[in-house]
């Protein structure tokens, strides 16, 4: 990460992007306020939002010094969002959260004394998943002893990411670890989990709570009933690209003649990851009709041709449950009749959902 700003010590540099957020950026910012741990800045990087975002934005910098406001005439996603925060932050520190999400007001004060253990280059909480209703009720998590976990940072693939810690957010970094890495602004969905990925490759250990300091907002309906975009495809990308990542260094590390860094585990149950992965792409590209699978032709034969690849690893099909097994038995044998029928009873648990949410 490369910035023209003095680094301040002891400062939390806070990399919030938003999106046409009006009707949840305040709360963001009012958790942030109320952190018990004041010394902090938050970025709030508005990409080109057609709402009152920017208007909100810009009125809670002119009423706390600590925040800082960015703006760009268009919206180039959540990566590009947050690495402008990098490159503008000044922070000993780095912290990211999405523009729907708030946090506890002991979450930074408690990741901030974890990570001054200087053999810990990044200190990362549990989450909740929230309403609006936790939120209005400020629903705080039971008083009790939670644990911790120290991993080493080149085995956090095999126990942090491969076991779904995946996520960016809800975690603080020294600064200087994140020197030259960035986020891929060509990846819509998983571009979190590489960018920990690199930083956790870099660290030396890494500190997980079980304290659930960061509240995601979930809203079960939206993401029930979004449809199929290309991006989603991503989905399948990134994890071919970890994959790819690990064959490739065992591959280097053979050709030396020295340990493997990945042992054959690890290497199985990324397949059966990108497995999932491919099945749960194909499943919301099921549920769009007949003509508008045609128009995404192309994308259906990458579906096809990721399975078949990812099938190749040894393993990888045996550690699927039984359920992804008879999904991928199915698919991989009856690719249109799989996608006919999955999508019939996809769209009729979506109808079904919408007159749930009209009544």
């Amino acid at each position: 990460m490369e910035t023209g700003n003095d680094v301040r010590q002891g400062l939390i540099s806070i990399i919030v992007p938003v999106y046409n957020g009006e009707a949840w950026i305040g709360r963001c910012v009012q958790s942030m306020q109320a952190q018990t741990y004041t010394m902090w800045e938050l970025l709030l990087i508005d990409g080109g939002s057609s709402d009152r975002t920017l208007v909100l934005c810009e009125a809670w910098q002119k009423r706390d010094g600590r925040i800082r406001v960015f703006h760009s005439k268009e919206n180039r996603g959540v990566s590009c969002g947050r690495n402008t925060g990098l490159r503008e932050a000044a922070g000993e520190y780095i912290f990211f959260a999405d523009a729907d999400d708030w946090l506890q007001p002991d979450c930074l004060s408690r990741l901030y004394g974890e990570i001054q253990d200087k053999n810990i280059q990044i200190a990362g909480c549990g989450f909740e998943r929230c309403s609006d209703r936790d939120w209005e009720e400020a629903h705080k998590p039971p008083e009790r002893i939670y644990e911790r976990k120290l991993t080493a940072g080149k085995d956090f693939l095999a126990e942090g990411i491969l076991k779904q810690d995946t996520r960016c957010w809800g975690k603080l970094y020294r600064r200087e670890l994140l020197n030259g890495i960035f986020f891929k602004e060509d990846y819509t969905i998983g571009e979190d989990m590489l960018f920990l990925l690199e930083a956790a490759e870099k660290a030396e250990n890494i500190s997980s709570s079980e304290y659930p300091g960061y509240c995601y907002y979930y809203n079960v309906n939206g993401a029930m009933l979004r449809p199929f975009r290309a991006s989603d495809i991503d989905q399948i990308r990134c994890w071919q690209f970890v994959l790819d990542k690990i064959r490739s260094e065992n591959e280097a590390a053979a050709g030396k003649d020295v340990k493997m860094p990945y042992g054959p585990e690890i290497v199985q149950k990324s397949a059966s990851i990108l497995l999932v992965s491919c099945m749960l792409t194909v499943g919301k590209f099921s549920a769009l009709s007949v003509r508008e699978r045609k128009a995404y032709a192309g994308l259906k034969e990458r579906f096809g041709h990721a399975v078949k690849e990812t099938l190749k690893t040894e393993g990888a099909y045996a550690g699927l449950d039984r359920g992804y097994r008879m999904k991928v038995a199915l698919y991989r044998r009856f690719p249109n009749l799989y996608i006919g029928l999955y999508g019939m009873l996809k769209r009729m648990s979506q109808n079904k959902q919408k007159e749930t949410i009209k009544e």
